[in-house]
């Protein structure tokens, strides 16, 4: 009896075990953050601008403040990232592919940044800078200077 048993539930495990939850999709249509991260980003001519890196949150509201493009480069050697406002963020219908309003050539003339020195968005110059390349109206909080801690 006891070999039947543990037959029985090696086969449910082995029937259970192919299902793999962490692609798991949540039917609200929100996204997950390990789902945003490696995909791809296409401009509006249809060219392959680069991938979603990172994603940066604000610790205080919870905000994704900007994505993180990389672009260019070979095996992370002379890649270049961007910070780019959620809010010039689209999605393509089936949500696979991360849309953005410029060209490669426009990201070419994109304020970008090294992988070692990442932007300081509590500098309103900076904010202002990423937010107007990109045409999209700065969040009133921005506005108002750097956050405080609470």
């Amino acid at each position: 009896m006891r070999q039947v048993l543990m037959m029985v539930a090696a086969s449910v495990f082995l029937m259970i075990s192919p299902l793999d939850t962490t692609h798991a999709r949540d039917k609200s249509g929100v996204l997950k953050g390990s789902d945003l991260i490696g995909m791809k980003v296409e401009g509006t001519d249809g060219k392959k601008l680069g991938h979603i890196k990172d994603l940066v949150i604000d610790p205080i509201d919870g905000d994704i403040e900007y994505a993180v493009l990389d672009y260019g480069g070979f095996f992370g050697v002379s890649d270049k990232y961007f910070a780019v406002p959620w809010d010039a963020l689209g999605f393509s219908e089936d949500k696979k592919t991360v849309l953005l309003d410029v060209t490669k050539k426009d990201l070419k003339q994109a304020p970008g940044f090294d992988k070692t020195q990442w932007p300081d968005l509590s500098s309103r110059d900076q904010t202002i800078v990423l937010y107007e390349f990109y045409g999209v109206p700065m969040p009133d909080d921005h506005s108002k200077g750097p956050k405080a801690a609470h």
